[in-house]
């Protein structure tokens, strides 16, 4: 039995082809998201993420407001750096990847608290774990 390439089977090829990439790329994609995650017992890329995010100043004021001051929204935790809401929350995402800070949302308010054990964790990769590195 031989197969005819008639319209029907060149589309069913065609979609099964993009279908395939399509998974490829989204596998691509989670791979990524992966990595820029803080991971429970991944010290050492923990270690990282939590650098990273710690690296600029503003991010740093933020943590030593959210210690001082406990757990509070979005918005009173951007107020004295006279930020807007969506650069406030993207620099939210990147201390929450890098496990520092979490959110919870009630009704329209999100609430940023800040996680001690991350930086506890930080603190012992860097006493213990850096002499390994080198």
């Amino acid at each position: 039995m031989s197969k005819y390439w008639n319209p029907r089977r060149i589309e069913r090829v065609r979609k099964r082809k993009e279908k395939r990439e399509r998974d490829l790329f989204e596998k691509s994609l989670e791979e990524l998201e992966r990595q820029r995650t803080f991971t429970p017992g991944d010290r050492k890329k923990n270690a990282r993420l939590m650098l990273d995010a710690l690296a600029l100043p503003l991010r740093r004021k933020m943590i030593a407001r959210l210690v001082r001051g406990g757990a509070m929204s979005l918005s009173k935790l951007a107020e004295p750096f006279r930020l807007t809401l969506p650069t406030a929350q993207f620099h939210l995402g990147i201390l929450e990847r890098a496990g520092v800070v979490e959110t919870h949302k009630r009704g329209r308010i999100r609430f940023v608290v800040y996680k001690k054990e991350s930086l506890d964790d930080l603190a012992k990769f860097l006493k213990t774990d850096i002499k390994n590195l080198t």
